[in-house]
């Protein structure tokens, strides 16, 4: 039998998370770090109530005493569409997870085929994922990967894709170093009538919405999917948006009440304050995580750590991937710098990469204020933990010192004379 738990344990543990995380370096690819205004609606009344509504009516609710928080979601809703220039978005899904099952579920039956990126490109194989469930009975295949450049094969793709027909395609990794080949390949999706070319842009959402990376409905895409707290700093949570009514209808139809009822709607102000910072600071933001990921490829590769993409500048987004074969395997290499306090990501890489490797993020170290000058000394501490050339305590005392540097979030309002200047301790 367990021993009574205590509300002070509960405490201690969260302390003990805290203080341990702020003296670490943060290179998780898939975290972000909230402003504290966006963190603080976290803990508001909206926490503990329901706005389910039904269809794309925002007023069909469900639940009465939903006034404000049906304002909310309009402004949210109203805010994403000016930032990925899109005229239908759904913000109900609770993760991009659900979001991509929302997509997959309403635009197949079962027994179709579905291509989608595999676990070469470290990709997050959502419709791979259903079929372990014996209700989803689908056909699905891997999109041929280029491992040169890191990044589909579009002549094979090509062929595959002319020859199976599939229903559903879908471009996205979570190791999306480079804009992937949305015009090359919707012209080819859309040769089958009906077919649906959609993009799982969950790592790289807040490089799309400052308008970096690149732009996957203006490319063919009929539809972007994805998570709102990797690049993007906002609450955890899932979004879809689509320029074509009748995509969103039955998505939407999917996403409530098939996969979501409480949608949460605590995350619907921090959501759109975090849309907001993005507007005004999201150029700036996603230019300097851009700058600090090369720069941290460049003197990484320079310690001997192999970065894959060195050809073609290592990286496009925030992301840097590492290969870990010489460093016993990408369990052991990410254990190494966990326990010099350096959080990083295992990660699956093609066969002829060595098969695995670990995924830096620079987003949160951006957020928290670092520029490529700082990069150097990031990378230094990266290899000799990984190379064990300096003492477990001796690195762990230096990565607490660096960390020390960065612990204020910018790009924020709050570093503005035109803050918002209420209260997020609303009861």
């Amino acid at each position: 039998m367990d021993p009574i738990v205590k509300p002070g344990d509960v405490l201690e543990l969260v302390r003990g998370h805290v203080g341990w995380r702020s003296a670490c370096l943060n290179l998780v690819a898939a975290e972000t770090r909230m402003s504290d205004t966006v963190r603080g609606f976290l803990s508001c009344d909206l926490a503990q109530r329901y706005a389910d509504y039904s269809g794309r009516d925002l007023a069909a609710h469900k639940y009465q005493g939903v006034k404000f928080i049906e304002e909310l979601e309009r402004m949210a809703v109203s805010l994403a569409q000016t930032l990925f220039d899109a005229r239908y978005v759904e913000l109900r899904p609770t993760s991009g997870h659900v979001a991509g099952n929302a997509v997959i579920m309403a635009l197949t039956a079962p027994g179709d085929v579905v291509f989608e990126m595999g676990s070469d490109a470290g990709a997050h194989r959502l419709a791979t994922k259903l079929t372990t469930s014996p209700l989803v009975q689908l056909d699905v295949r891997f999109l041929p990967f280029n491992t040169a450049d890191y990044n589909v094969d579009v002549t094979a793709a090509t062929e595959v894709i002319r020859a199976a027909k599939p229903k559903l395609v879908i471009l996205g990794t979570s190791n999306m170093l480079f804009p992937l080949p949305v015009a090359q390949l919707a012209p080819v999706v859309h040769e089958t009538p009906g077919a649906v070319l959609a993009f799982d842009a969950s790592h790289v959402m807040g490089l799309l919405a400052a308008r970096r990376f690149q732009d996957p409905l203006r490319e063919g895409a009929d539809l972007v999917f994805g998570s709102t707290h990797k690049t993007l700093p906002a609450p955890n949570g899932g979004v879809i948006f689509t320029n074509s009514e009748a995509l969103i209808q039955r998505v939407s139809s999917v996403v409530y009440p098939g996969l979501v009822s409480n949608h949460h709607p605590a995350r619907l102000p921090g959501l759109a304050m975090a849309l907001l910072e993005m507007q005004r600071f999201g150029a700036a933001y996603a230019d300097q995580i851009i700058a600090n990921a090369r720069a941290l490829g460049v003197t990484l590769t320079q310690l001997e750590i192999p970065i894959i993409g060195a050809a073609q500048g290592f990286t496009c987004s925030h992301t840097l991937v590492a290969q870990a074969k010489e460093f016993g395997g990408s369990a052991l290499a990410a254990a190494r710098l966990e326990e010099c306090n350096i959080i990083v990501t295992r990660t699956s890489l093609p066969k002829a990469l060595g098969e695995q490797g670990i995924r830096f993020g620079l987003q949160e170290l951006t957020r928290l204020g670092a520029t490529e000058t700082d990069m150097p000394a990031v990378a230094r501490l990266i290899a000799e933990a990984l190379q064990q050339r300096a003492p477990r305590q001796e690195l762990v005392d230096q990565v607490g010192a660096l960390s020390r540097r960065f612990q204020e979030v910018h790009f924020c309002f709050s570093q503005m004379e035109d803050s918002w200047h209420g209260s997020t301790a609303v009861s």
